[in-house]
């Protein structure tokens, strides 16, 4: 049975597209968020011991050489299972689901591929922006990283993720989000802009006009 996350039955509203009704019928009204740049938000490597260990799911729910999404609060992120890596570190890797390019929650189904060297990379499914998938680190885009957060198995075959507090974490994606607008000076489009339709699109007595 299809879930949307691992570790719940719960669903989210990620679909990252806002409709409208033009012409009697619905249409995307289409646009990309700004980039996030700059370092991940949190690192494994310093994450402090107050931090809980939230429960993934079982070994068994995760596919051998991809990724799923995690549900944590209002906040997601993506869990790796590679078992034919020989280094034990690189067997669960964990690092936040929204893709900094452009903000698309699509990273727990990015491309993994190892290098002859033994870098282990991720490609963004959508727009192929490439990480290391243990540091976080962009490689295609210096300015783009991931977060990364500890993962472990414990001798029930838990997968457990140690994360911040599930309203601390969103608090602080939301704010690095709003940060990247305000930074560009980005402001989504009205509802209901079209080029081929050139109407006037200031409120008729108090009513928005929609198309």
């Amino acid at each position: 049975k299809f879930q949307q996350y691992v570790n719940t039955s719960e669903t989210q509203q990620t679909e990252q597209i806002e409709y409208i009704d033009m012409r009697k019928q619905r249409a995307p009204n289409t646009y990309d968020l700004p980039d996030i740049e700059g370092p991940g938000l949190y690192s494994k490597e310093a994450a402090p011991d107050s931090w809980p260990w939230v429960s993934a799911g079982q070994v068994a729910d995760f596919p051998h050489n991809g990724g799923v999404a995690v549900k944590h609060g209002k906040e997601e992120v993506a869990v790796f299972h590679l078992p034919g890596q020989a280094e034990e570190d690189g067997r669960w890797l964990c690092v936040q689901n929204l893709c900094p390019h452009k903000q698309v929650r699509a990273i727990s189904r990015g491309l993994v591929g190892v290098k002859p060297e033994g870098l282990i990379t991720l490609a963004d499914p959508v727009y192929k922006s490439i990480y290391d998938l243990r540091t976080g680190s962009g490689m295609s885009h210096a300015n783009l990283n991931l977060s990364t957060f500890q993962v472990k198995v414990d001798e029930q075959g838990q997968v457990l993720v140690k994360l911040p507090p599930a309203d601390q974490m969103a608090d602080s994606f939301a704010r690095q989000s709003q940060e990247a607008a305000e930074k560009k000076n980005f402001k989504p489009p009205p509802r209901g802009s079209h080029p081929d339709i050139q109407v006037p699109r200031a409120p008729k007595n108090g009513v928005n006009l929609e198309w």
